[in-house]
């Protein structure tokens, strides 16, 4: 933030005592009286001077934070669509759109079974949320660039994340890395906030590795590269 010049205390107090006619100078109840009622206006300005540091959105905490969400029209908590945890094993850097458990675990079921129910999922980490608030800056605007769009995801989903695809009428967004069960329950919320032109279907690929393509910057047979698989990430609806 612009770096502001705030009073410190007793400062404001004096320049005004110094205001005072030279007649009053000896009147110590007088000026004693005056500097007691002055301190507490001093005391005011200095807490307001110091007031936007609380809401500058890369060290704001807490409800100052859901304050500068809620200014950008972003709230804590959302409704998703919520599915039930599949049977199987993780290995490795797993990247799915399904979350994994075990057996043992309540409400596990066989993949492909479950369906989607209406569910709410609330962010109280902070620096999730941070991410979240930034993104939706980039949205706000109205930067519905490419470069907008990737770095408003990168605020999300780390510096490995990028846009993969745009054709007409859609854009797949890749996280470039294996999100935890909490974030893959946030994906639908990250693509209501990202900067995404109405009337463009954003799509997610879960995949980790280099995508599969020809030329620079692309993953060859030899690289374990990944056809892009495109995801609805079910943004609003369930369906």
């Amino acid at each position: 933030m612009t770096e502001r010049a705030c009073p410190t205390g007793g400062e404001l107090v004096e320049e005004e005592i110094d205001k005072v006619a030279t007649e009053y100078r000896e009147a110590a109840k007088f000026l004693g009286m005056v500097r007691a009622y002055l301190a507490q206006t001093e005391d005011a300005a200095i807490k307001l001077c110091a007031l936007p540091d609380f809401f500058d959105i890369d060290s704001a905490v807490g409800d100052q934070l859901t304050i500068i969400g809620k200014w950008l029209g972003l709230q804590r908590c959302h409704c998703v669509c919520e599915a039930p945890m599949v049977f199987g094993f993780r290995c490795g850097d797993f990247a799915s759109s399904d979350r994994i458990a075990g057996f043992c675990e309540h409400g596990t079921t066989w993949s492909s079974c479950p369906s989607l129910g209406n569910g709410e999922i609330c962010i109280s980490d902070d620096e999730i949320f941070r991410g979240f608030v930034k993104a939706r800056r980039y949205q706000a605007l109205g930067l519905y660039d490419i470069a907008s769009l990737q770095a408003a995801a990168r605020h999300i989903w780390g510096n490995a994340a990028s846009v993969v695809s745009s054709k007409v009428g859609s854009v797949t967004l890749a996280p470039g890395r294996a999100l935890s069960d909490f974030e893959t329950m946030l994906v639908p919320v990250a693509f209501r906030v990202l900067p995404i032109a109405p009337g463009i279907k954003g799509l997610i690929h879960y995949g980790t590795g280099p995508i599969f393509g020809f030329g620079a910057g692309w993953g060859g047979f030899c690289e374990s590269a990944e056809f892009i698989c495109p995801t609805d990430p079910n943004t609003y609806t369930c369906a």
